[in-house]
């Protein structure tokens, strides 16, 4: 007797688990990334993909599963997105402007990495660390940007990371607020996020003052 039509069956079966899985994976990134942890519910997962609670608790027993398999996710995709940009040949400022431009990128397009970034402040010691697929290169970039001169000495390359850090933070509040607040006609067009983390990454290494400091600030640190 031919095994050919079990093998089908469990070729669909296996086909329409990994479509649930995906839907789910799909909809908690947007209902994480809208409500964070505490505000979402597998309930609400569930209505959003369109499944059962019991199909969703099949592949993930637990809300804290799932944000653990969001933070992962989210992690890879920020990490496979950092290594093409260190496969670049730039120098070390120029490299860490092209990471924090793609990071920025995907917290534009992927609810995933959204997802990720938020719960790992909400979740800091619980599953992937999201910040550690971008920010330790990134503190690398600018010490090596300093080693090689590229900075002042005056110049605490920590600090400089620190601000960076800020500016993505803000950056993805910008775009979690964009990707869910409802249509509004007589709203004005949103501003390039993306573009306006560029404007203000060259401010910080380039500086907005003609003059430089005061004399009296000037004197404070000499």
């Amino acid at each position: 007797m031919s095994r050919a039509p079990h093998r089908a069956a469990a070729v669909v079966k296996q086909l329409r688990a990994a479509r649930t899985r995906a839907a789910v994976i799909r909809a908690a990134a947007v209902e994480m990334d809208r409500g964070g942890y505490a505000g979402t519910s597998l309930v609400r997962i569930c209505a959003a993909a369109g499944i059962s609670l019991g199909a969703l608790t099949f592949h993930f027993p637990a809300k804290n599963a799932l944000a653990d398999e969001l933070q992962a996710r989210g992690s890879a995709m920020t990490r496979a997105a950092v290594t093409q940009v260190l496969a670049l040949p730039a120098s070390p400022l120029r490299l860490a402007r092209a990471v924090l431009l793609a990071v920025a990128r995907l917290l534009e397009a992927q609810a995933e990495v959204r997802a990720a970034a938020r719960l790992t402040r909400e979740r800091p010691r619980e599953a992937a660390d999201w910040t550690a697929a971008w920010l330790p290169e990134l503190r690398r970039l600018i010490q090596q940007a300093r080693n090689e001169g590229q900075l002042s000495h005056s110049v605490d390359p920590e600090s400089v990371t620190v601000l960076a850090a800020s500016l993505v933070t803000g950056v993805d509040a910008q775009l979690r607020l964009r990707a869910h607040a409802g249509p509004d006609p007589g709203a004005e067009a949103p501003t390039d996020a993306i573009g306006r983390l560029a404007e203000l990454w060259d401010i910080v290494l380039y500086g907005a003052s003609a003059t430089g400091p005061p004399r009296s600030e000037r004197s404070e640190h000499d």
